[in-house]
């Protein structure tokens, strides 16, 4: 009978084994939580990662190559690049999607913006909200080409030439600006406007630039208006 039980008595749980599915469990769920970090801010369904540049980041990425002309800068005007696959180096190269026309209205004009401010299609690798920095910042020169960019009115009416000139990657009446995005530019904005003593009376966008004499200024789509309008509210 003494066998008997002794033979329907539990095994005792080797210790190393519970060591190892610990062990195991912990692995699984760091994993799970570094690959929802990583996909924070990318779009849904895709590999593309999130980044929303800190504030010591930006700060330092402000910083130019040459010697920073503060008070050259009296505007911060934020342009948006109508199409969701731009980068810097395609805006300062290239022309709208379907390459070079006859037509002007359907060339994209080339622009070495100050910034720009990547989206989720940006191109291979691309962080969505990094910020990339243009040489037209760097060397402290005139970045957007027109004030009213991709409209042709010219940058070198006043107060154009005197104005930061930030890019994002998005056309507003097709998809709103991600979350990384919209971060990273109130992030920047807030940082130019300290480093160069810039109100936020004078962040504008396009469509709010004051026009020459008898030029009608362009209307704003209800996106556009809902977006400049949730800048501007962050910004009091």
């Amino acid at each position: 009978m003494a066998n008997k039980n002794e033979s329907r008595r539990k095994k005792p749980v080797s210790q190393k084994r519970v060591a190892v599915v610990l062990a195991s469990l912990v692995a699984m769920m760091t994993m799970g939580a570094a690959m929802l970090l990583a996909m924070e801010g990318g779009s849904l369904g895709t590999s593309v990662p999130g980044w929303a540049i800190n504030q010591p980041d930006i700060a330092a990425m402000v910083v130019p190559a040459v010697p920073l002309q503060a008070q050259a800068w009296k505007f911060i005007i934020v342009y948006q690049s109508q199409d969701l696959t731009a980068s810097a180096d395609r805006l300062a190269g290239e022309s709208l999607a379907g390459g070079q026309s006859s037509e002007p209205s359907k060339v994209r004009p080339k622009a070495n913006f100050h910034f720009v401010i990547d989206g989720a299609q940006s191109g291979t690798g691309t962080m969505d909200g990094a910020l990339e920095v243009g040489t037209s910042w760097q060397n402290q020169s005139a970045g957007a080409p027109f004030a009213l960019w991709p409209n042709t009115r010219s940058h070198s009416y006043t107060p154009y030439t005197n104005a930061v000139g930030i890019c994002l990657v998005a056309d507003l009446n097709r998809k709103p600006i991600s979350d990384m995005q919209h971060q990273t530019l109130l992030r920047l904005v807030r940082e130019l406007q300290k480093q160069l003593d810039i109100p936020s009376d004078r962040v504008l966008f396009p469509w709010e630039v004051p026009a020459r004499p008898n030029e009608p200024r362009p209307t704003p789509s209800p996106a556009e208006q809902d977006f400049a309008q949730s800048v501007k509210n962050a910004l009091q």
